[in-house]
């Protein structure tokens, strides 16, 4: 059930809330602004989520509990090293600007609590749940190494591809770079700490980071 539902969110959710969009906004005349949509969409999957993971998810709070310290080694050691691979691959000049942080600004600006909400708590706990939680955990009991990799990757590139369509162009998938430092992060934090809330709270923190930069930028 989750790898259906895992299969459902790459694949066939986004595709559904762009037809769901475009019919509102062209026959219903609703439009509903970004950050708004994007909180109803988030929130709506993480009930579902919820409802799918209900016992992973209580099982990992065991493990938070039971494991305190090392989750907080988690936490910190993911934090410290997620910043510093930040600041080295900042270093990698890109051929293309990051969309999101002017995204992010203007999104903030015109609704800061939906914004908030999605780039701080909604989207950090869907993504950690599938990817560090169903696709790390399934894949380290093979293979740690492999685990990592496409843990690490794939949290990247989707964080990129939507900039690629219609008419961006292939370089931006370069800007997947910049989003492996806290997809390592992450996958660190669970691998450690042995619990999702741990990437959860780290995600937390790094990303209101990132909107913080995302505004005073």
């Amino acid at each position: 059930m989750g790898w259906v539902f895992f299969g459902l969110y790459l694949f066939v959710f986004p595709f559904l809330v762009g037809l769901a969009t475009r019919f509102l906004d062209e026959h219903l005349e609703l439009g509903i602004p970004a950050a708004e949509s994007s909180a109803i969409y988030y929130a709506a999957v993480l009930l579902l989520l919820v409802a799918v993971f209900w016992n992973f998810l209580k099982n990992a709070f065991r493990i938070l509990q039971d494991n305190t310290r090392q989750n907080l080694f988690a936490l910190v050691t993911g934090f410290l090293g997620g910043l510093a691979l930040t600041v080295l691959l900042s270093l990698i000049p890109l051929p293309v600007e990051n969309p999101v942080i002017g995204d992010y600004r203007a999104q903030f600006l015109f609704s800061p609590l939906c914004t908030t909400a999605v780039v701080m708590f909604l989207r950090p706990m869907v993504e950690e749940i599938l990817f560090r939680g169903l696709l790390f955990g399934s894949l380290r009991k093979k293979n740690r190494i492999v685990a990592y990799a496409v843990s690490i990757g794939l949290s990247a590139v989707m964080a990129v591809w939507q900039f690629m369509l219609p008419d961006g162009g292939p370089l931006y998938l370069l800007l997947a770079l910049r989003y492996i430092p806290l997809a390592a992060a992450c996958t660190w934090a669970y691998d450690i700490g042995g619990s999702v809330f741990t990437p959860m709270a780290l995600r937390v923190i790094l990303n209101g980071l990132f909107l913080v930069f995302a505004l005073i930028a």
